[in-house]
């Protein structure tokens, strides 16, 4: 039996196909891990694969679908989550080469707590850069996560096993944490949708005002069904969220007709944007533009370079959790260990002052995005960077994450979709929303993807 090229591996695809009895979870599951084993040498995107616990629950969900009764639509479905969600019996290393030799979890966090009461098949754990704090795939302990569209191109970060693993047809769908981009930017730069929720709406641990669990699919119904099970509040996250309404997945009769769009291309600070990615932000505004929606342009967010505080915000929590480790923190990646540093040096009132000078800016940007139904935007200001590198500023791994980080400071919900090529290699776009409007922008971005001007197969077979 042949592996279904990963267009085809949707979750409804698969169990359709495991309630008929043409395919079996346990069946899946095994292609699944033979085809880790086949790309993960080249990709490095696992962190770890959970052969036996997932054979165990694949042969219980081929049990329960021969006897008619699945848990759910995910019962049997293969999925990865990333090194940063703790998950019982599995290995919490956080990217970092100090953590290689921590024993196994005993514990779940939620969402991988609801991934297995809901019978879906995890495979194991994706890499990540060390602390989540570097928005590329490159790692003191795992080395460099590859892209599949193009192995000499970065995944992006922090997220990055999981969008290299989706892009070459493992699993249907994972999932990834985002406290600056990081399920959006390896999201875009692997062609992927990737959502970074309303702050709450997907309880995680430790509980967050600005990073958050979020799904990651190649398409937005498999993110969507991945999202449906992980939505729940959980008493261990004080912030979380009950379910919102309105979880339907179809844009009513009226289309998007008088849907207020703004167009953003320009923060007023950073990289400057590649004209490939304009244009696919364009791509996606001129298709709303046609279909009856009123369309903006935007000018700059900032009349200045708003960074530096939210950056060492960044560096005290990365300082921290280095300063943990004691001695083996000089293991820590050289890129973040160095770029940290200077958090030591800083005073109480020094981080209370930073705090309050990301808060004007967090109102700033809310301000700016209320006149909107949606915003769309870059996710990168360019197409790809190196494999190799740490970013786009070596010395500020975080900098080119303008695009992305201010909407973790609101809170506000934030999906990213493809909708564009250059030489092979995808672009992303991020279609951002109020605070609650999660399903709003998915339906969006739903809508979108089924009027893409162009084809997108993914690249199963890597690319040099």
């Amino acid at each position: 039996m042949s592996l279904p090229v990963a267009e085809q591996m949707s979750a409804r695809s698969l169990t359709q196909q495991f309630a008929t009895g043409a395919l079996t979870p346990r069946e899946v599951t095994e292609q699944q891990l033979e085809r880790i084993a086949e790309v993960d040498p080249t990709l490095h995107g696992m962190a770890f694969v959970a052969e036996e616990s997932a054979l165990r629950a694949a042969d219980a969900a081929t049990g329960r679908w021969r006897l008619g009764r699945p848990l759910g639509p995910l019962d049997g479905v293969p999925v990865t989550i990333k090194d940063s969600i703790r998950s019982d019996g599995m290995p919490w290393r956080h990217g970092t080469l100090p953590n290689a030799d921590l024993p196994h979890d005993r514990v779940d966090a939620p969402p991988a707590r609801a991934l297995k009461e809901a019978g879906a098949i995890i495979l194991g754990k994706t890499a990540m850069p060390d602390l989540g704090m570097m928005a590329a795939g490159v790692s003191s302990l795992y080395g460099v996560v590859r892209n599949p569209w193009r192995l000499a191109c970065n995944t992006s970060g922090s997220s990055a096993g999981a969008g290299a693993c989706l892009a070459a047809g493992v699993g249907v769908a994972g999932i990834g944490t985002d406290i600056a981009g990081s399920v959006r930017l390896p999201a875009a730069s692997n062609g992927l949708v990737g959502l970074k929720p309303t702050q709450g709406l997907i309880p995680h641990l430790a509980p967050s005002t600005m990073r958050s669990a979020g799904p990651m699919a190649r398409t937005v119904d498999d993110a969507w069904d991945l999202l449906d099970v992980i939505t729940r509040a959980d008493p261990r996250d004080n912030w979380s969220l009950p379910a919102l309404p309105d979880n339907h997945r179809e844009i009513g009769p009226g289309g998007v007709t008088g849907l207020r769009v703004g167009v953003l291309t320009d923060l007023g600070y950073g990289f400057p944007v590649a004209g490939q990615v304009i244009a696919a932000v364009e791509r996606a505004a001129g298709v709303l533009r046609a279909a009856g929606s009123v369309v903006e342009e935007m000018g700059p967010l900032f009349d200045h370079d708003p960074y530096d505080p939210l950056d060492r915000v960044f560096q005290v929590r990365a300082a921290a959790e280095i300063a943990d480790h004691g001695a083996a923190g000089r293991l820590v990646h050289p890129a973040v260990r160095e770029w940290a540093r200077p958090a030591a040096n800083r005073t109480a009132v020094d981080y209370s002052r930073d705090l309050a000078a990301v808060g004007t800016e967090q109102q700033r940007v809310t301000l700016a995005t209320a006149a909107y139904d949606v915003v769309l935007s870059p996710v990168l200001p360019v197409v790809s960077f190196p494999a190799e590198s740490v970013g786009l500023d070596e010395d500020r791994p975080l900098y080119h994450c303008g695009f992305t980080a201010w909407f973790n400071q609101t809170g506000q919900p934030a999906v990213t979709l493809c909708y564009g090529l250059h030489e092979g290699h995808p672009i992303g776009i991020q279609i951002a929303g109020q605070r609650f409007a999660d399903y709003r922008i998915l339906r969006l971005a739903r809508w979108l993807e089924q009027h893409r001007p162009f084809d997108l197969s993914f690249p199963t077979d890597p690319q040099e």
